[in-house]
Formats: C-alpha cells, sequence, structure tokens
C-alpha cells in the first residue's frame, strides 16, 4: 500500500494512495470531529475505487467527485488569511 498526504494544517489532513486491494484510495480527517467519529480518528471522507464512497460527513453531496468534496471541505473550514 502507498500513502501520500496531500494536504495538511492544523485542523485537517487529506491522504491518497493505492491498496492492492481496494485500488486508489482518499481519506479526509478532520482533528475537529475526532470524538464525533465511530473509529475517533476524525475520518469524515473515505472513498476507494472498491468500495466507493464509505463515510461522508463533510456536508457536501456524495454525487460530487471525492476529490472536489475534500476540495470544497478544506477550502470551507481553513481560515482566511488576512
Amino acid at each position: 500500500m502507498s500513502r501520500r498526504t496531500f494536504h495538511q494544517d492544523g485542523r485537517l489532513t487529506a491522504v491518497e494512495g493505492v491498496d492492492h486491494m481496494l485500488g486508489s484510495f482518499l481519506q479526509l480527517f478532520d482533528k475537529e470531529l475526532e470524538h464525533e467519529t465511530p473509529e475517533g480518528e476524525g475520518l469524515v471522507l473515505d472513498w476507494s475505487e472498491g468500495f466507493g464512497l464509505e463515510t461522508n460527513l463533510t456536508g457536501q453531496p456524495s454525487v460530487l467527485p471525492p476529490m472536489q468534496i475534500i476540495n470544497n471541505y478544506i477550502k470551507e473550514n481553513t481560515p482566511m488569511e488576512t
């Protein structure tokens, strides 16, 4: 399995990779929601080629492409620089 973090800040972490069983995958973690998610990791989006969109707690419509959901969530939850 390969895994690469493509976005990380004080709150959000987005990773992508390839798993030999699942194919390509995307995951998005939100530290502010760690205690709100079943595993306590703050996993708000979990998508893979093998299973599709398994978790979407972002508030974004699940009909959007997973990368667009991630980008929208990051944009909405990143403070504007002044």
